[in-house]
């Protein structure tokens, strides 16, 4: 996604995960093969403060990178082992990776594909589950807000005993993490750092923790030529947190004016003119541009989708705090529009993120052009914004069809693909 405060400093994504085909034997059960430096002194940490507990007390793993983390739980004791992610996609790893601890009930994973069976967030996916937890191993995230959440989560579903173990890269890592644990638990101290990782122990979970909130704001934004206001709800991780980022506004200033045009209701017109305009929102973030489209066009059908579940949260707090909920308006949590048919939107928005770390990684965009073309009817539009050095419009010219640079600036640029007949 672009990046909202300045063109030479892009967004850095959380890496992907990478869990094997089918889980390794776990050895010593406590490091097993695919884990990494941080996995194994997160294990090695755990054992040390005596965070395990007895052998059927509850496990959380949040954010297990590898699946390492998991197996090591599966295999330290006979108690239920909680894994939770905020991507689906790894979530439907996990479920690969550990497909036996799966079947059996050993492992639970937050359910996906129906709205009203997926947890709003971590301490929803674990009092779902009526587990009271003894242990969690978590991945720190970069985010501060993001390890609010999941520390406030986990103190708020634990057993008074409960011992958080959370580990990270130290260049991650700093002191004001400390004192966002010390806001959950009691007592909070950091390890002696291993090679290029650390730990943060978190113990005795204040019992008058209230959950984490959303963050609050708001985007001046032109709909149909008058400016309006737009509500914004930041949930966890989530990128731009309750702040409207640049590049959508621009792509947004462009979209506007041109639906204000003469040719724009022929350019968007759906295919069959009894249907209703189907406009979609690809990574809806917060949900600026999903709450865009639903009060700009009133009477279309209206999808914002996100693979990150603090960002189908955020969207539909946005949504909400609007005052845009209506029927024929949802918000997948999914990749890739997996669950959109071929060939089913007239017009698809698009802030994707184009960096891995300080590189640029093409494969980032890649799956969601072709994602949009898939989706895209012929003669639909895709609506695509993109840090200006990048130059991407040959990529989504051969992946979508026809483009046309819609706006530009010092640190953004709007393209327009139409989607060329098969």
């Amino acid at each position: 996604m672009t990046h909202p405060d300045a063109p030479d400093v892009p967004a850095t994504p959380e890496p992907a995960p990478h869990f094997p085909a089918a889980a390794p034997a776990p050895g010593d059960g406590l490091a097993p093969e695919t884990a990494d430096r941080t996995d194994r002194l997160i294990l090695e940490v755990a054992s040390h403060e005596g965070a395990w507990g007895s052998e059927d007390a509850a496990v959380l793993v949040v954010a297990d990178r590898t699946g390492a983390l998991t197996e090591a739980a599966l295999a330290r004791g006979t108690g239920p082992v909680l894994a939770f992610h905020t991507s689906g996609l790894a979530v439907e790893a996990a479920a690969r990776a550990h497909a036996p601890a799966l079947a059996e009930g050993r492992l639970l994973l937050p359910h996906r594909g129906d709205a009203a069976r997926e947890p709003a967030g971590l301490e929803d996916f674990v009092r779902s589950t009526g587990i009271a937890l003894a242990t969690a191993l978590v991945r720190l995230p970069k985010s501060l807000r993001s390890l609010e959440a999941t520390a406030r989560a986990v103190a708020r579903t634990g057993t008074p005993d409960l011992v958080l173990v959370g580990g990270g890269a130290v260049k991650h890592m700093s002191r004001t993490q400390n004192d966002v644990l010390g806001g959950a638990f009691a007592q909070v101290h950091a390890t002696r750092g291993s090679g290029s990782s650390r730990c943060l122990v978190a113990a005795r979970p204040r019992p008058d923790t209230a959950p984490a909130t959303a963050e609050h704001g708001s985007a001046e934004v032109h709909v149909h030529g008058a400016t309006g206001t737009l509500a914004l709800r930041g949930i966890g991780g989530v990128f731009g947190g309750g702040r409207a980022d640049a590049g959508s506004l621009l792509l947004l200033r462009a979209l506007d004016a041109a639906l204000e045009e003469d040719a724009a209701l022929k350019e968007h017109a759906p295919a069959v003119h009894d249907a209703p305009l189907r406009a979609l929102d690809l990574g809806s973030g917060n949900g600026l541009l999903t709450a865009y489209l639903a009060r700009a066009l009133p009477d279309a059908v209206i999808v914002g989708s996100d693979d990150d579940l603090d960002a189908v949260a955020s969207t539909r707090a946005t949504l909400a705090a609007s005052g845009l909920e209506r029927p024929g308006i949802d918000v997948r949590w999914e990749a890739s529009l997996a669950s959109q048919r071929d060939g089913s939107a007239d017009l698809i928005v698009l802030n994707p993120p184009f960096h891995d770390g300080t590189a640029v990684d093409a494969t980032l965009v890649q799956g969601l052009l072709d994602a949009a073309a898939r989706v895209l009817r012929p003669g639909g539009a895709l609506w695509f914004v993109h840090n200006s050095h990048l130059r991407y419009r040959p990529e989504v010219e051969r992946r979508v069809g026809p483009v046309q640079q819609r706006a530009r600036d010092r640190r953004f640029t709007v393209l327009r693909a139409v989607r060329r007949s098969a």
